[in-house]
């Protein structure tokens, strides 16, 4: 079963994947096709080809900016207490009859707009990304390093030979 030759609307959306998740077979699947059947377009187009290389390019720039985004601006996760969800309390609620403060425990959840309660949510950055970010940016600085010390003297040719030898060669 042979298949439809890919058309100049599915090449703009293939490209419009792969600009949003720069991962070519995964925009092939979205839109049902094969990475190969592209992977031969882009051999034969080669105005395809820049065009496949700038959209991958532009997918990698949005993804490295969300990665430093999440390393050092964070992303807020909710707080949650023995699995439940912690909503926001209104700590300047007032007893209406004293009009003193309330205590804590008693004041009461803030909502949104449309009535929902207002999780708690925490900010968390991510050392594991950020670190990821500095050994790419300045490898010179913060790659990991092994520093190998021989010493002594090894006669490797002398080493060989011998071994040979024991084993029944030359």
């Amino acid at each position: 079963m042979l298949k439809e030759p890919i058309t100049d609307e599915e090449r703009e959306r293939f490209l419009a994947h792969l600009r949003e998740h720069p991962n070519a077979s995964r925009a092939a699947r979205l839109l049902g096709r094969s990475y190969s059947g592209f992977n031969k377009l882009r051999a034969t187009l080669p105005e395809f080809d820049v065009a496949w290389k700038e959209a991958l390019d532009e997918g990698i720039a949005a993804a490295e900016a969300e990665v430093h985004r999440r390393a050092f601006e964070g992303v807020n996760e909710p707080l949650t207490h023995q699995g439940q969800l912690t909503y926001e309390r209104d700590f300047a609620a007032v007893d209406l009859v004293t009009g003193d403060p309330l205590p804590p425990h008693l004041c009461p959840f803030k909502r949104d707009a449309n009535g929902n309660l207002i999780p708690v949510t925490l900010n968390k950055r991510s050392d594991t990304l950020a670190m990821f970010m500095l050994k790419a940016y300045r490898p010179d600085t913060y790659r990991e390093r092994q520093d190998i010390n021989l010493t002594g003297n090894v006669d490797v040719a002398l080493r060989i030979t011998e071994a040979r030898k024991r084993h029944g060669g030359v």
